[in-house]
């Protein structure tokens, strides 16, 4: 039996961008029946050069998945990603991208940054523990990853089980939300 439900990259719907210029897949977000979230994981494919959405209020962070680099300008100033480089911009910040190659592809991260604080590591055979109040999700950086008995592909991810210990194999980014301050008990 998985230790946690296996989200499979390959099985997930595209679905289009808020401003209709791209597409991303949906790994995981605690979104209510209304559609209303305080966080959101996804990866987007970017495909050609075109702005990115906007999202006031929501504080975001892209990690560069690769293959190649891309150029992230945010408000005005350039920024080169190569693969496993991170940068962290507002919602509301004017933000438009150019692949430097095909097939480029994009970890993201939005959540509300009064309610959540978030960061993105990359961590290799290791153990993984979650408390009750974080959410933990692993996303594989490479065919052959491991957690427990269960293989992954890239991009194959899974959220760690609150206070839970998971042993992990292979290369993985960690996303991890923590209630941030005085929210702490907040949802949506």
């Amino acid at each position: 039996m998985p230790a946690a439900p296996i989200v499979r990259y390959a099985d997930l719907p595209t679905q289009p961008w808020k401003n209709g210029k791209g597409v991303s897949r949906t790994l995981f977000s605690d979104s209510n029946s209304q559609g209303a979230w305080s966080w959101k994981v996804s990866i987007a494919e970017i495909s050609q050069s075109q702005p990115y959405s906007q999202y006031p209020g929501i504080d975001r962070v892209q990690v560069a998945l690769g293959p190649g680099e891309i150029d992230l300008e945010v408000d005005g100033e350039r920024h080169r990603l190569r693969a496993g480089e991170q940068i962290a911009f507002a919602g509301e910040d004017e933000v438009s991208v150019a692949p430097l190659g095909t097939g480029f592809l994009a970890l993201n991260l939005m959540f509300v940054g009064e309610h959540w604080d978030a960061k993105v590591s990359t961590t290799h055979d290791s153990e993984q523990e979650c408390s009750i109040d974080q959410v933990k999700i692993l996303v594989a950086l490479n065919d052959h990853c491991q957690v427990g008995n269960d293989q992954l592909n890239r991009l194959d991810a899974l959220m760690v089980p609150s206070q839970s210990r998971l042993s992990i194999s292979g290369s993985f980014n960690l996303v991890t939300f923590t209630p941030s301050g005085e929210n702490s008990n907040s949802k949506i």
